[in-house]
Order: structure tokens, then C-alpha cells, then sequence
């Protein structure tokens, strides 16, 4: 392991996560772990919105893209394939709660989802 890579661990490709971004994503998945617990819907929910927002955070450290779901198009060589079939799963049910009115999937889908997207983050080399 070189000097830089030291100082900067999550280096993939020619970009990395910087230690700024790492702060926050932790920061926010101690929230996320409160929201999980609670036991409104709509906490579930928040939970959901802010797991696909901090992998948002990272691969916009990481990748190109003027959106979340360009940049998952630039990210595919970062994850497995199975892997990044369930990211995007998680993306789409976080755009239909946002975007679609009376959109209600069941509670153990959602966690499911927020497992993954945690599962990700993982997979870029972040401890959340």
C-alpha cells in the first residue's frame, strides 16, 4: 500500500470517495439506523430516500453524470452484476415513493432495499 493510498483508501478507477463525502454517508446511515427502527411508515420510508441518497453522494465522487441514474449507468463496472441489478431495484422503488401517489410496498421490501443499497456502499470500500 503506497502513501496515497493511505490517505485516500477508497480509491477506485481514478476517482475516489473523498474523506468529506465518507463523513456525511456515515453520518447519515446513524440516521437511517434510527429511521429503520421507528415504527411509522413514513420513517421506513425517509430511510429508503436517504440510503439511495448516500450512494448517490459516493458515486458522485466516483463517476460522471448529471443524474443518479446516469451515474449508475457509469458505475456498472464497480459492482458485481447481481449486486448492481439490486441497486437499481432500490433506485426505481425510492423514485415511485417519491414521485407516485399512494405507492405503499410492504415494509420488509423497503428494508430489503436499504439492505442493499447499505450492501453497496460496502462494495466501494465504505464501513456504514
Amino acid at each position: 500500500m503506497g502513501f496515497f493510498d493511505f490517505l485516500f483508501p477508497f480509491k477506485l478507477g481514478s476517482k475516489s470517495i473523498s474523506i468529506d463525502t465518507e463523513r456525511k454517508i456515515r453520518n447519515e446511515w446513524e440516521k437511517i439506523g434510527l429511521l429503520i427502527k421507528g415504527t411509522n411508515p413514513s420513517q421506513l420510508r425517509q430511510a429508503l430516500i436517504s440510503a439511495d441518497k448516500t450512494l448517490d453522494n459516493a458515486l458522485r465522487d466516483m463517476v460522471d453524470g448529471e443524474s443518479m441514474g446516469e451515474r449508475l449507468k457509469n458505475s456498472k463496472d464497480k459492482f458485481d452484476k447481481y449486486t448492481y441489478g439490486k441497486i437499481w431495484e432500490a433506485h426505481k422503488m425510492r423514485n415511485n415513493l417519491v414521485h407516485e401517489s399512494g405507492y405503499e410496498p410492504p415494509h420488509y421490501i423497503i428494508k430489503e432495499a436499504i439492505a442493499d443499497l447499505k450492501d453497496s456502499l460496502y462494495k466501494l470500500g465504505l464501513k456504514v
